[in-house]
């Protein structure tokens, strides 16, 4: 086997072929006739014997059996080898698959037809080009050390048979035995050749790999049957603990998240991309307990995740169809005999490479799971037509189409965690299913970490009412499901007043945009959640915590002395937002979201207009969560004098918008004549429709005039930002007439949560990039602004709830003291003196006493971020 600069596909190339298979076989055959020569010739006759006789005949015939015997089983090894690992061309496979698993005799004839066509490029499955022959399938290195392994098979077998046959031949004079053994010498020749020399390196690789798998495995030792015994252990190790802390100098902490890193990926995240794969969990993950840093997390996980990859090519019945939009792997995988979904091999086989790469499972490395159960329940539903249905779930993408019950969904986790070291449930249970919720929180909330994504979609009321419920005790966060930095903070306090953990997450579609490393930080969360090891964009935001915790690290070394700054910050107080430019940004998916760029300069200045430019981009995800933020796109319509024009041609929807019915097609539209119409077609066209050239317009005429000619220091917080921001979506909605003038509070909510006027995309990437701006002139990151104002919403609640009690109650002697001898109690002596982590102790007391009267936390958060308005 041999790769040439543009093919990664093992293959018997043509120097070889006539290197070895032509040339040796040609003198083997030959040469080896000198063993039929009779006693009686000598000189001259010997060579017409052998060259010009009917053994010149015998000899050519052998040349020709070794030459194709020695191509074909080396090529059937390939071949074969592909069609067990699924990794044969997708268009071959299945007739592959099938001819495989036929009776013994209609194998046999197969196996016979393989055999005399492929040396000819014949058969299906193997390719020949001139004298180059390889399997028809990406490059595996199981699949390349097969050709190898066979014809070492051949040898073994030949070789031996051909010195017996030799040697009894000669010694009786038995001419057929002699003949044959000839035949098989050249066959075992060729055969031990081509395992010595051919593809060179390729199954010595491949053996040293899984040598030194197994022998890892064997060091870690079978660990993971305590795992139940452990869980409990573990998981409060990861809530006490990071991957690495930092004290800053004011003494408060800097805590890197945990990393729970995507390795595997099904459901509807890979359905479009890899229809093939049978998995319909949406994800499966590595998070590395032993890492001592970021870094070296990421060099554990990339580990891992090829040792993944490369079991799951070397296993029967999988295949890794390829890598997901979120950086993990897609593979289809049968299901053992004893499972009831493919699901069950695969957790076993990402112990496997965790235990194959050296690691400890349950020690050094836990998994964590997200199932999009409600992905499966809305399957259900689709499937049987059962509209309202709660509790029962389809796994539409298993090759058998299974159904389970909510309790028989309960059991498949309580197995699993019987020998899969799983440290988290994410969104096991439909977001309507609360007796699920209930029923896992039950069995196993006390072991691992049972985290809400669609069932909270990042709303402070939401977050509450599943905390008070005992349905969660970890909250996702995502940005964008909720549209504003401010919002997401509030959900964030009203999580961890509650007394859930949180792990901050992505979406699947995303920029290269650190926006949830620089959240997970500000709140010292639990864990992060972007991606896998294959996909830049995700490790743009795992890099921006090891840049972050390394500057720190050099911030507090380097001991900045505080020197007089007046003149520079009167110079920043000056500085005025220039300009706003907005723009489709692009996603690893291939659909845009928006880009926003915020430059800030010198008023009226040609040459220092623009001397910062802050940037920000949100991701986009679709999920099953409802109610969540809306992500514009150009398919959405606003009523408009066309719309009214052609309403035959539009659809309207629940919202008031419009949509161009699903019969239209472009000779309708471009019938009517009326460009502004074929305008609106094409922009709704864009991207198959998700394109967001509606929400950047948005940016430019409605927003950006509301900031640019402002001071940068006329926007105090992120919460004055996200003021103006809801407020431009509310005063859009009315002018729509979405909302009446006198619409009640919680309809006002709804409109600024939904954003679907403006939309979230534009909403949250000027929230993202005007942010920066501010932390920035402030000499600040923008995790540390979003640490300043919890901090201070936190300080405030705290001392309108029973404030010295609860102080006197959470804090240390010391700390109290500092904050008792201010007497006038001000909440910026709360958060001079007390650290996040010790506000959050406080915050949960306040929560604990207003549940006793019935008063809710989140509405005491928002009297001081009245981000909706007082």
């Amino acid at each position: 086997m041999k790769h040439t600069e543009n093919r990664s596909t093992p293959y018997l190339h043509s120097g070889w072929v006539i290197a070895n298979h032509i040339l040796v076989s040609f003198h083997v055959a030959f040469i080896s006739s000198i063993l039929s020569i009779p006693a009686e010739l000598y000189g001259t006759a010997v060579l017409r014997f052998v060259f010009f006789s009917s053994e010149t005949i015998i000899s050519a015939l052998f040349w020709l059996i070794t030459f194709h015997t020695g191509v074909a089983v080396h090529e059937m090894g390939h071949y074969l080898r592909a069609v067990k690992l699924n990794a044969l061309k997708e268009n071959l496979l299945p007739a592959a698959k099938k001819r495989r698993a036929q009776p013994l005799v209609r194998r046999f004839l197969w196996y016979c037809s393989m055999f005399f066509r492929i040396p000819y490029g014949a058969f299906p499955g193997v390719k020949r080009e001139g004298l180059t022959y390889y399997p028809d399938a990406p490059f595996n290195l199981s699949v390349a050390a097969a050709g190898p392994m066979t014809s070492r098979t051949l040898a073994f077998i030949m070789l031996p048979l051909a010195i017996v046959l030799l040697v009894v031949g000669l010694s009786v004079q038995f001419e057929l035995g002699i003949y044959i053994g000839r035949l098989f010498l050249g066959i075992g020749a060729v055969g031990l050749l081509d395992f010595l020399l051919a593809d060179p390196g390729k199954y010595r690789e491949f053996r040293q790999r899984e040598a030194l798998a197994a022998g890892q495995a064997d060091k870690t030792g079978g660990s993971e049957s305590t795992w139940l015994s452990t869980a409990k252990n573990i998981k409060e190790m990861m809530i006490k603990t990071r991957i690495q802390e930092i004290t800053l100098p004011d003494g408060e902490l800097l805590r890197a998240p945990w990393q729970f890193r995507n390795c595997g990926m099904g459901g509807r995240h890979t359905e479009k991309e890899y229809p093939e794969s049978n998995i319909s969990f949406q994800e499966l993950m590595f998070v590395p307990l032993c890492a001592h840093d970021y870094e070296e997390a990421q060099m554990i996980t990339i580990t891992l995740q090829t040792r993944l990859k490369e079991i799951i090519e070397n296993e029967e019945g999988a295949r890794v169809m390829g890598i997901g939009l979120e950086g993990g792997l897609a593979p289809f995988v049968s299901k053992g005999s004893q499972d009831r979904i493919p699901e069950q091999r695969t957790w076993r086989m990402a112990v496997q490479a965790i235990k194959e790469s050296g690691y400890v499972p349950g020690k050094d490395i836990v998994i964590a799971y997200d199932h999009a159960a409600s992905e499966l329940s809305n399957a259900y539903r689709e499937e049987f037509k059962q509209a309202d249905c709660v509790g029962m779930y389809y796994f539409w993408r298993s090759e058998e189409k299974v159904t389970m019950s909510r309790d028989q969904l309960i059991e498949l986790y309580k197995q699993s965690i019987d020998t899969v070291p799983a440290v988290s449930f994410e969104d096991s249970f439909a977001e309507d299913d609360y007796e699920g919720w209930r029923l896992l929180m039950q069995a196993l909330g006390g072991k691992v970490f049972v985290i809400g994504d669609d069932l909270v979609t990042t709303k402070d009321t939401v977050i509450e009412e599943s905390a008070d419920r005992k349905l969660i005790n970890t909250a996702l966060i995502k940005a964008n499901q909720i549209g504003t930095l401010s919002e997401t903070m509030l959900a964030i306090l009203v999580a961890l007043g509650k007394g859930l953990e949180i792990v901050v997450s992505h979406r699947s579609k995303s920029p290269n945009d650190d926006m949830e490393a620089q959240i997970a930080l500000s709140a010292n969360a639990l864990g992060l959640k972007t991606g896998g090891g294959a996909n830049t964009e995700r490790l743009f935001k795992y890099g921006a915590v090891t840049k972050i915790m390394k500057d720190m690290k050099k911030t507090i070394s380097a001991q900045l002395s505080d020197k007089d700054d007046s003149h520079v910050k009167d110079t920043m107080d000056d500085l005025v937002i220039t300009d706003i430019i907005a723009y489709e940004e692009p996603t690893n998916a291939g659909i845009p979201t928006v880009g926003v760029e915020v430059y800030a300069g010198v008023a009226g200045s040609k040459k220092y207009r623009k001397i910062l430019k802050f940037t920000g981009s949100t991701p986009l995800g679709t999920s099953a969560g409802t109610g969540e933020a809306i992500h514009l796109v150009d398919s959405i319509i606003e009523r408009s004098e066309v719309v009214d024009c052609h309403r035959d041609l539009f659809a309207e929807q629940p919202d008031k918008t419009f949509a161009f019915r699903k019969e239209v097609t472009a000779e309708h539209v471009r019938k009517t004549n009326d460009s502004e119409l074929v305008s609106l077609w094409h922009r709704a066209q864009r991207y198959k429709g998700k394109g967001c050239q509606n929400a950047v317009d948005n940016v430019l005429t409605r927003i950006a005039p509301e900031f640019i000619g402002k001071k940068v220091s006329d926007f105090s917080s992120i919460l004055a930002v996200d003021q103006k921001l809801l407020l431009l979506e509310k005063e859009t909605a009315v002018s729509r007439s979405k909302l009446g003038k006198n619409a009640q509070e919680n309809q006002l909510v709804d409109i600024m949560q939904r954003k679907g006027n403006l939309g979230m995309n534009a909403i949250l990437s000027v929230s993202l990039a005007v942010s920066r701006l501010i932390a920035h002139v402030r000499g600040k990151d923008l995790w540390q602004l979003l640490r300043e104002e919890m901090e201070e919403a936190m300080a405030k609640v705290i001392l309108d709830n029973g404030g010295r009690e609860i102080l006197a109650e959470c804090l240390s002697d010391p700390t109290f003291k500092k904050v008792q001898s201010d007497k006038n109690g001000t909440w910026q002596t709360l958060v001079r003196n007390v650290h996040f982590e010790d506000l959050v102790r406080c915050l949960q007391k306040v929560a604990q006493r207003r549940a006793t009267k019935n008063a809710t936390l989140y509405q005491a958060l928002r009297k001081h971020m009245p981000i909706y308005g007082s």
